[in-house]
């Protein structure tokens, strides 16, 4: 089944989008590595701080809010990491059997996200205080990189609905 990006590895927009919600997942990995190892990377904005909020700004806000919960119980950065990476793991994983599968399922899972996206996108627009954890400039990153998820999910329902159309 392919849809609204037809590039030559054969690339979805919604496999895209998984493949940028990983990306976002490992990027505070990184400074939590590197900070658990020196820790005056932690004394000053730096690239990897840079990541870090850019990385969990973009993440959705109830996985950013699980992840909050788990540091303030635990007190561990590294079940934050190790929570990081096996949601991203988990993720691919379980957004890949979706997607290959059947074609009603993959055309489903991407009507589902396209909805979770477009709601995680109208919670960040309200003004509540989660919403102004991270600079405004990562804010603004993390609502853009949302946004170009929407659209590549939204690319592969048009185009699947095209496709639909001129066979009928």
């Amino acid at each position: 089944m392919s849809f609204g990006l037809d590039w030559r590895r054969g690339l979805t927009g919604a496999a895209a989008y998984v493949l940028i919600v990983q990306t976002c997942s490992l990027l505070p990995g990184l400074y939590i590595l590197l900070a658990a190892g020196y820790m005056g990377i932690a004394a000053g904005e730096n690239l990897f701080s840079v990541l870090f909020d850019l990385g969990l700004a973009a993440l959705p806000r109830w996985e950013a809010g699980l992840l909050s919960l788990l540091y303030r119980t635990s007190g561990s950065e590294v079940a934050v990491f190790f929570a990081l990476t096996g949601a991203a793991l988990a993720f691919g994983l379980l957004a890949g059997r979706l997607l290959q599968g059947s074609p009603r399922a993959a055309l489903w899972s991407r009507r589902v996200f396209a909805a979770l996206i477009a709601a995680d996108l109208a919670l960040r627009l309200l003004p509540l205080g989660v919403n102004r954890a991270f600079p405004v400039w990562a804010g603004a990153a993390g609502f853009a990189v949302r946004a170009v998820c929407l659209g590549l999910v939204l690319l592969d329902l048009r185009a699947e609905k095209k496709r639909t159309a001129e066979e009928e």
